[in-house]
């Protein structure tokens, strides 16, 4: 059997998790919501750019012509 004082030492963590938990919930919907108005910021700014689907976007690796550099063998 469950001592009167333990009983109401669990119903008290309880309550407190219950409002720590609300908390919780509350601040990372803000912060979703935060991440989500930043999204669709970054969204209108991009309009009109086309996507750039290349494997690597920096500048061509040796001048092309299949040396050394471009890692093929010879």
């Amino acid at each position: 059997m469950i001592k009167p004082g333990k009983a109401e030492k669990w119903a008290a963590r309880s309550a407190r998790l219950s409002v720590r938990l609300r908390e919780n919930l509350k601040r990372r919907k803000a912060q979703a919501r935060g991440r989500n108005a930043e999204d669709v910021a970054a969204a209108d700014a991009d309009i009109g750019t086309a996507p750039d689907f290349r494997r690597n976007r920096g500048g061509k690796v040796g001048d092309g012509s299949g040396g050394p550099g471009t890692g093929r063998g010879g």
